[in-house]
This record gives structure tokens, C-alpha cells and sequence, in this order.
């Protein structure tokens, strides 16, 4: 019988610093759609694909704007690098177009990155995952182009089209009802997202990456998700699946780490050599 599923917590450590601008289309997504996303995901895929459901659900549950694209970016990147997974943030130009007959010409976002006066970043990012031969765009939702139904709005994942990056051609990734294509831009621009503001907060986004990543982990404990991370190629986290094997999470002000149910020992992933 499988084991009971685990809900994942709120991560207060991942949370925004300033205010949402008016008008932007809020996150969406439930605990339903996290279950759904990692029981269907292959061992491969699946740290990824928790990791990144999840962050869209703690943005969903603070009521928070889906476009903060550097912010989810930048939090998985470092909530990858606890699995042991590789992985970096690049600018990118994206178009989102209707398949439907007639539809308006696709919409074109993140052209000519650059932060504006009050530090929004005019632009857009994707994670490159070089580690898992994967590309993640954890706020594709933010999109007006993208259909306001449960499928469009989930987060998206795809190979990536050359080995070790996104190459220099477009690539298309047709989603049902809309495709959307993925403009490299020049080498010169990939890092346009780089700001003095978003160099101070290395230290949050760590410490949110580190959460995120240990409250993923207490997902993957239970029996049915065990089973596919234990075959997973990542050494890393096959390492922290079973140096935590049998212990509690526990989660408050301080972060999300384990417990011993027997010593009371709490352990934090860093502390997994």
C-alpha cells in the first residue's frame, strides 16, 4: 500500500522583498497539480519537476504575481545545486502564439533585457539545467498569451536542444492549444539579468534554495516518489534519500531540516557529507 502523500509547507524564506506592481496575473497553482506533476514525472525529471511545481505553489499561496522570473530562477539554481544537479540562469527572448485559426500574431517578450529605474527587470529568464540535459521556465503563467487553464498554466519543462545549452536557433514547444517559441539571444545579453540589487540577495536566494530543496526531499520520502529518486542518475540526492531515510521533517522560522524520531538529532542537508 503506498504511503500516505506528504503536503508540502509554505517556504517564508522564498518570499518576495517588495510589492507586486497592479494589473500582473497572480501564480496559480494547487497541492493537487504538485502530486499529479511528480507521480507522472520519470526518476529523471522528477527532482526538477518538484522543485519547481513547488516554488510556483509557495509563490501561489502568497498571492504573489507569477512574473518574478529571476527570483524562481535563481532560487532553483541553488535549490538544484543541493541535489548535486548543475544549472545557470539565462535571459531569453520568448514568443507565445494561439494554434488556433485566425488567432492574433504571437506576442513577443524579453527582446532587449535591462532593469528599469525602480529595479523591475524588463526581460525574461529560464533556468538551463546543463546537469539534467533540461531547460525550466517556472513562470511561463505570467504570460496574458497563455490559456487560463490549469494545463497551460504549469510550469515548463523541455530537453534542451544542444548538448549543454540552448544553442542559437529558436526552439518551438507546442503546448495543445499554444506554442511557445524560445529565442536565444546573444552571448553578450544571456546575463542581462545580473543587477547590484539581485548580487546583495546571493545569501537569500541560497538559503531559500537550501529550504525548497530539503521541503522537495520530505516529499520524496514517501514510498511511491522513494522509489523513483532512489533510481534517479543524481548521486546527490540518492546520497540525502538515504542518509535521511527514517527521520522527520521539520519546518519553522528557521528553515526547513530533519529530525532523528529516536535522538531528537536535528539534521540539515548540509550537514550530509
Amino acid at each position: 500500500m503506498a504511503s500516505k502523500r506528504r503536503n508540502p509547507k509554505k517556504n517564508k524564506a522564498a518570499r518576495r522583498r517588495r510589492p507586486d506592481r497592479e494589473g500582473l496575473r497572480r501564480a496559480r497553482l494547487e497541492i493537487e497539480d504538485i502530486h499529479h506533476l511528480m507521480a507522472a514525472a520519470p526518476p529523471a525529471a522528477l527532482p526538477l519537476v518538484g522543485l519547481t511545481s513547488l516554488w510556483l505553489w509557495n509563490l501561489a499561496e502568497d498571492q504573489a504575481a507569477a512574473a518574478h522570473c529571476v527570483d524562481g530562477c535563481l532560487t532553483l539554481h541553488y535549490a538544484l545545486a543541493e541535489f548535486g544537479i548543475r544549472s545557470h540562469v539565462e535571459a531569453i527572448t520568448i514568443c507565445i502564439e494561439r494554434a488556433t485559426a485566425g488567432a492574433a500574431p504571437g506576442a513577443m517578450y524579453g527582446e532587449h533585457p535591462r532593469y528599469n529605474a525602480d529595479g523591475t527587470f524588463n526581460g525574461h529568464t529560464i533556468l538551463v539545467v546543463t546537469g539534467a540535459g533540461r531547460f525550466i521556465d517556472p513562470t511561463i503563467q505570467q504570460f496574458r498569451e497563455v490559456p487560463h487553464t490549469k494545463q497551460a498554466m504549469l510550469p515548463l519543462q523541455a530537453s534542451l536542444p544542444v548538448p549543454g545549452g540552448m544553442g542559437t536557433s529558436p526552439i518551438g514547444i507546442p503546448r495543445g492549444d499554444h506554442l511557445v517559441m524560445y529565442l536565444p539571444l546573444p552571448e553578450h545579453l544571456r546575463q542581462a539579468w545580473r543587477g547590484p540589487a539581485v548580487q546583495a540577495r546571493t545569501a537569500d536566494y541560497r538559503k531559500a534554495g537550501a529550504n525548497l530543496a530539503a521541503n522537495t526531499l520530505a516529499m520524496l520520502q514517501i514510498e511511491d516518489m522513494r522509489r523513483k529518486a532512489e533510481q534517479s542518475p543524481y548521486l546527490r540526492l540518492r546520497t540525502l534519500m538515504a542518509a535521511l531515510d527514517g527521520t522527520k521533517p521539520v519546518a519553522d522560522g528557521r528553515g526547513f531540516r530533519f529530525a532523528d524520531p529516536v535522538t531528537g538529532k536535528e539534521i540539515w542537508l548540509s550537514d550530509v557529507p
